[in-house]
């Protein structure tokens, strides 16, 4: 789908679930000739056409507290979440999941005004799907009263040659060689930067800025997507790749509170230059596999300053860089000012400063380290986190983190009560019991593979689990990379 009809779909089913929720609050109130009413149910009509455009049937439904439009996926923005808010709790209340329309070339107002009254009374009935499904039965209209719900499911063959599900279409595969090739340019981007202003070279601000541009972009057409690249770890190349990983852990908390796509943009090349001050520090320090002395303590500490110095030097407009100084420096502070590096300052650390101080400290605790070679779980890494909430973290933005990443993180290996491993690979907003959804791991040819997408709220006939988590397990303690398995492309 091009992004123009991707972006006229998004407007047009936004359009359709707001219509939906406004018509029969309006219809109580007004008669149908009423102003506010007509343009309301013009707008409903007008969502309606372009929907159909190409489909004899439309269908637009909830799942997971996402909307999908004859089973695509809306593009999110944060307009069209406020609206999916407001239709889920308009769906929830009448018990059943969306609605199908079927096309009709000559659709009179008043049969969408009779359907509209329908699903007002159908609250007042004991069972208000079965009830709205039996009084629309052979119309225009119906409700959608089955929670069963598969996105784009295409049969293939695996290594053993038996038939699986393949969940990403091929729309995904694409997003997810973008993001991969985004991220191995991030990386190239960092070292280059490094090697240049170490040489004493001048630097452009143009290439960082590009590829954070595109790490940008792939964030809003799928989070969960960037979330999974920043589960790679490269021990051998930790400062590049831990820089990377910040910058997209501070990009999608950026999203998650709200803030526009410039704004994200500036975080991200903030986040992404956080630690450019680490070359200036004796390669002996950062290697060291012991206890630092005071005296090496002291020299690490001085890396937030470098890193101002090494931006400095970076050739850039005056009002970007003036804002790209300050997170870098604030990243080890602390909120009560008691890190480093030292100051005498009585302000409130910025909101950027804020939020590279939090990515920072998870990717450092979930990564190898010299000192650490095996690294802290996520879910560890996390409790490590609140436990300092308040003194060295924000705490609301360790709230809307926690969230982020869930319960059990991306990337994250399970051990089923089934008898199969899982690699978590989302936790979508409202999970039972922030219960994720995870690929079951298939061996193929004594490796692992990615098999079904499998989702753990779902329940047998008897109201149980299908599914249990038995235990945790970080992906270094096999020797995987994440990442690897979670934008598998084939």
């Amino acid at each position: 789908m091009s992004d123009a009809k991707q972006d006229s779909t998004t407007k047009a089913g936004e359009d359709l679930a707001m219509s939906l929720i406004r018509l029969p609050q309006l219809v109580k109130i007004h008669q149908p000739n009423n102003k506010i009413f007509v343009e309301t149910l013009g707008v409903f009509r007008a969502a309606l056409e372009t929907l159909w455009a190409g489909n004899d049937t439309l269908s637009a439904r909830i799942h997971r507290g996402r909307m999908y439009i004859n089973e695509r996926r809306l593009s999110p923005n944060q307009t069209l979440s406020v609206t999916i808010t407001k239709l889920m709790e308009f769906l929830e209340a009448r018990k059943f999941f969306g609605f199908r329309f079927l096309k009709v070339d000559s659709l009179q107002d008043e049969a969408i005004v009779e359907f509209i009254r329908d699903v007002n009374q159908c609250l007042s009935q004991p069972e208000p799907a079965s009830w709205l499904a039996a009084r629309l039965e052979g119309g225009w209209a119906s409700p959608i009263i089955d929670k069963d719900f598969k996105i784009s499911i295409v049969m293939a063959q695996d290594g053993s040659g038996k038939a699986r599900p393949i969940i990403w279409n091929a729309g995904i595969r694409t997003l997810a060689m973008k993001a991969r090739k985004s991220y191995s340019r991030a990386l190239s981007v960092i070292a280059g930067l490094n090697d240049k202003l170490s040489d004493g070279q001048p630097v452009n601000i143009s290439k960082p800025r590009r590829v954070v541009q595109d790490m940008v972009e792939g964030l809003f057409q799928n989070e969960n997507l960037l979330l999974s690249l920043s589960t790679i770890r490269d021990y051998d190349d930790y400062t590049c790749t831990h820089s990377v990983n910040v910058a997209i852990l501070s990009m999608c908390l950026g999203k998650r509170i709200g803030l526009g796509k410039i704004q994200i943009m500036t975080l991200g090349l903030a986040a992404l230059f956080h630690d450019l001050g680490k070359v200036d520090v004796p390669i002996e320090l950062i290697r060291k596999t012991s206890k630092f002395t005071q005296e090496e303590y002291e020299v690490v500490k001085n890396h937030p300053l470098y890193s101002v110095i090494r931006i400095l030097r970076i050739n850039s407009e005056h009002t970007l860089k003036s804002k790209l100084l300050i997170p870098p420096y604030e990243h080890h502070l602390g909120v009560d000012l008691s890190g480093y590096p030292p100051s005498d300052r009585t302000s409130s650390l910025t909101l950027y400063g804020r939020i590279v101080a939090i990515s920072d400290h998870y990717d450092a605790l979930t990564s190898s380290r010299s000192y650490r070679p095996v690294p802290i779980s996520p879910e560890q890494a996390l409790d490590i986190m609140l436990q300092v909430s308040g003194t060295q973290l924000d705490p609301l933005l360790m709230k809307v983190f926690v969230n982020m990443i869930g319960i059990y993180p991306v990337g994250t290996l399970l051990l089923l009560d089934s008898h199969e491993v899982g690699i978590v690979s989302e936790t979508p907003a409202g999970a039972d019991q922030g219960r994720p959804m995870c690929f079951v791991l298939d061996f193929d040819d004594g490796g692992l593979k990615r098999g079904e997408l499998v989702d753990l709220t779902e329940k047998d006939m008897g109201g149980r689990f299908r599914r249990n988590i038995l235990r945790c397990f970080h992906p270094s303690e096999f020797g995987l990379n994440p990442s690897d398995l979670l934008l598998q492309t084939a």
